[in-house]
């Protein structure tokens, strides 16, 4: 049986897997030689691959052979003035000391460099004069295939808000001006549907698949500081960037830091986690004392012994932090000792939610979202949700609830009743 066949994906090999092919991008021996990480990264595990995982290898590979070979030439070339061009306004964005591109976490840059490779490559020669809003609706067109791939469309067309905002605030172009008054009348197409929720039904059956079948009892412990502390992955497992990134970590593996996951060292003696998020660094401080399912993780984790106890007369609380780690990522891989990698991480809970029987279009990143709806159908006030989830205004929190549809049913049916209701004089 001959692999699948994949084109417009440079770097990618296939070899076969138990479960039919594996494929992987892969770096030239050179360039690793050189130092350029990752050595390869799988991309697809399986029989034959969909239209959507099709098209996510052929982007990764894109991605990754665009790093590869800019590494090749020694980085991205510093570029200090503008020349009038969209590309130099994207060299410039990329190289300016003062942009908010330096801001940007590792993997949001390096997915933000291929876009803006791919806008300078089709695009990079047009003189900032010559844009206007109908330049803008045919890009838009072309980055969407005539509005097949809304989500992408979507992506590029953030991406030119971006440049343009930095020319107006930091280069002072005139033209920046006018192409961001543009931008703001624009309306990319499609629905800002957001991921489904986890509950917290779907969050124990995967806490027992990955304890008790798959020996994985790492992803119990993740999914339950997921849910219960409406934590994003990221602020739970971490992530690995390469060491010159900003950000100090005593976990290193060969070129790699870990960076920006819970560790036991922010859980005091009483059982306060103080955290804070990857995403806009806020300060995010949970009673873990509240939180059940981390708390059943824990006492697995400790053979048995409960981490808190509750003297049945006085109801004295008493928390037995020494049962604990003092240090070091709370989240370790199971195979090898060290924090997973979000790639592995996403793999391996994936298959742990199949076969917990989890609906396929639920994912791990909607245990944030379950976690967020639940507490406003509890009838939580939103400002209380809104703290507990970082968010800088109530209208996010808001988005992330599903029951309105319920509510207006409800009050379509109560209207009904109170219409059919017979009168009395």
């Amino acid at each position: 049986m001959s692999p699948p066949k994949i084109t417009d994906a440079p770097g990618h090999i296939w070899r076969k897997h138990t479960k039919g092919w594996e494929c992987r991008w892969q770096c030239r021996t050179g360039l690793i030689d050189q130092g350029f990480r990752p050595k390869s990264q799988q991309l697809y595990v399986g029989e034959q691959p969909n239209e959507t995982e099709i098209a996510y290898i052929q982007d990764s590979c894109r991605r990754l052979q665009d790093e590869m070979l800019v590494f090749g030439r020694g980085g991205v070339a510093a570029v200090t003035t503008f020349t009038g061009t969209l590309g130099s306004l994207i060299s410039c964005y990329q190289t300016d000391p003062d942009s908010s591109y330096h801001k940007l976490r590792y993997k949001v840059r390096r997915n933000n460099d291929y876009k803006l490779r791919r806008i300078a490559e089709a695009h990079g020669d047009e003189d900032l004069g010559d844009i206007g809003g109908r330049t803008i609706i045919n890009w838009y067109k072309e980055w969407t295939d005539n509005g097949v791939k809304l989500s992408m469309g979507k992506a590029f067309v953030a991406q030119l808000r971006t440049l343009f905002s930095f020319g107006r605030s930091l280069l002072g172009i005139e033209d920046c001006v006018r192409l961001g008054m543009i931008m703001r009348d624009f309306k990319a197409e499609g629905s800002k549907r957001r991921q489904k929720a986890l509950t917290a039904e779907h969050a124990d059956a995967i806490r027992y698949k990955a304890r008790m079948h798959f020996g994985w009892p790492s992803i119990a412990l993740a999914q339950a500081f997921q849910f219960e502390c409406t934590f994003r992955q990221k602020d739970v497992i971490g992530e690995w960037v390469p060491i010159a990134e900003p950000g100090i970590s005593d976990v290193i593996d060969r070129t790699e830091k870990w960076i920006r996951g819970i560790a036991w060292q922010e859980i005091d003696d009483n059982l306060i986690l103080r955290h804070t998020t990857s995403k806009k660094q806020k300060d995010a401080e949970v009673d873990l004392k509240l939180a059940p399912m981390v708390l059943e993780e824990f006492r697995e984790l400790t053979g048995g012994e409960p981490v808190v106890t509750i003297d049945k007369a006085t109801r004295k609380v008493t928390v037995h932090r020494h049962l604990l780690p003092a240090s070091g990522p709370i989240v370790l891989c199971d195979t090898n000792g060290l924090p997973w990698t979000d790639c592995e991480f996403r793999r391996k809970w994936r298959r742990i939610a199949n076969e917990a029987g989890v609906p396929k279009d639920r994912f791990n990143m909607g245990s944030r979202h379950g976690a967020i709806e639940e507490a406003i159908q509890s009838g939580v006030p939103v400002e209380f949700v809104r703290h507990a989830a970082t968010h800088s205004n109530v209208s996010q929190t808001l988005a992330y609830d599903q029951s309105q549809a319920k509510s207006t049913a409800r009050t379509m049916e109560a209207r009904i009743e109170h219409r059919n209701k017979p009168k009395t004089e």
